[in-house]
């Protein structure tokens, strides 16, 4: 071949080679737009990456039979690179997360209560369902769930506040929990923690990876058709290894078990499942504390306003009541309030109680502060945001958080002239 044909084709070649980098380098700017930014290295956050996180941080097994958690809209495998975070959904709510380009919505009330008999464009709970679909703006509820983990709705007003020595007030007992043992080679130990830990186990109250190991000496013989980590077909092998355990729920055990497996070096993975069965409350509805300092009733309800900025607060009984030990129910206390007696606390912190539960209360000489219902829960979001950027690790460091909190109750005092 002749000299200047050879350049000819290098010179084709090395076009066509342009060419294919070029479209390449345009492909994955396109593509980047629905991919999550993190400089050199992409790191893709999906839905269902965010709805696990939640589950590990509130479970969904902790919300009442009557509830309705988890995800409600959306695709779970889609990236997610915006999140809104808020109370719950509202036309305001989805102009603010449609304005920044969420992607998806995380919030404490859920859109969905009740069964749909149709999702019809009728009234203000369907519109706002066409509108997330519409979208593709995906959605996930955690609500009673959020308000029985011990940093939940509760938890955060009463880490505002300060408050000592905390219980729940109606504690939520779970029964159904495991010991789960691995046995693991020396230098898989973290890797196994860290699966345990995504599957939903290793938690205790609000401390998570927890875990317990010992060292000691396996022994097996790789018998024929095995692929051993370590040794060979018909040796006897001797292998240096931990006695990992941590307790797992009964809803999150299979999970543990799945993701251990997934990550463990051995073919054949040596576990043990043990059944449980402390009466320790691992988490309830409220919270029953001590106050670093004792306060009036109206003081701490001027406290309360200020950490809160309630649109309506209602205060009950006697503002000059001395309060040391309070109960903080978020949202609304309901038949809840029937637990809390004197004896347990001076003073109840809700969002909303209905009239006749207000006497019975005062009856009872305890004292009362209503913050109203969004503004007693609207407070959680900015801890939730934190804790699920925690929860996500490196990845979620680069999904971008949009906290929404201008919520207001719908009701107001009428101003009334003394005669």
């Amino acid at each position: 071949m002749a000299r200047g044909a050879v350049g000819r084709k290098k010179r084709e070649h090395l076009f066509g080679l342009a060419s294919f980098l070029l479209c390449k380098e345009l492909v994955c700017r396109e593509m980047g737009k629905f991919q999550v930014p993190v400089g050199e290295k992409t790191m893709t956050v999906l839905v269902r990456d965010v709805v696990a996180a939640l589950n590990r941080l509130a479970p969904f097994h902790l919300a009442y039979d009557w509830d309705n958690v988890g995800l409600q809209i959306g695709n779970p495998e889609k990236p997610v690179r915006r999140v809104g975070v808020g109370l719950e959904v509202n036309s305001a709510f989805l102009k603010f997360a449609n304005q920044r380009q969420c992607d998806m919505l995380v919030v404490h009330h859920p859109l969905i209560f009740r069964p749909l008999r149709n999702i019809v464009e009728r009234d203000p709970t369907t519109n706002l369902l066409c509108t997330l679909i519409r979208r593709e703006m995906a959605l996930v509820v955690a609500h009673t769930n959020l308000d029985r983990v011990p940093w939940g709705t509760n938890g955060v007003l009463a880490d505002r506040l300060g408050l000592e020595e905390r219980e729940p007030v109606e504690p939520c007992f779970i029964e159904k929990q495991y010991k789960f043992v691995v046995f693991v080679p020396t230098d898989y130990v973290e890797k196994i923690i860290d699966a345990i830990h995504r599957g939903g186990g290793g938690w205790i109250g609000n401390y998570s990876h927890c875990t317990f190991r010992t060292g000691g000496t396996g022994t097996y013989v790789p018998e024929t058709g095995a692929q051993p980590y370590k040794g060979k077909t018909g040796q006897f092998e001797e292998a240096e290894e931990y006695r990992l355990e941590a307790v797992v729920l009964e809803g999150s055990l299979q999970t543990v078990i799945k993701e251990v497996v997934a990550v463990h070096p051995y073919e054949e993975v040596a576990y043990d499942v043990y059944p449980l069965h402390q009466t320790t409350p691992a988490a309830g509805l409220g919270v029953l504390g001590r106050l670093p300092r004792k306060l009036t009733v109206g003081k701490l309800a001027a406290q309360l306003v200020d950490i809160c900025q309630p649109n309506s607060p209602l205060i009950g009984g006697d503002p000059e009541k001395v309060a040391e030990r309070v109960a903080i129910v978020t949202g609304s206390v309901g038949s809840t309030v029937d637990s809390i007696t004197p004896r347990k606390a001076d003073v109840i912190i809700t969002g909303e109680l209905g009239y006749h539960k207000t006497v019975e209360v005062l009856d009872r000489g305890l004292g009362l502060i209503c913050l109203g219902h969004a503004a007693s829960e609207k407070i959680v979001a900015d801890v939730l945001i934190q804790k699920l950027r925690s929860e996500l690790g490196a990845a979620g460091k680069h999904v971008r958080w949009y906290q929404f909190d201008n919520y207001m109750d719908p009701l107001l005092p009428i101003k009334t002239r003394k005669k």
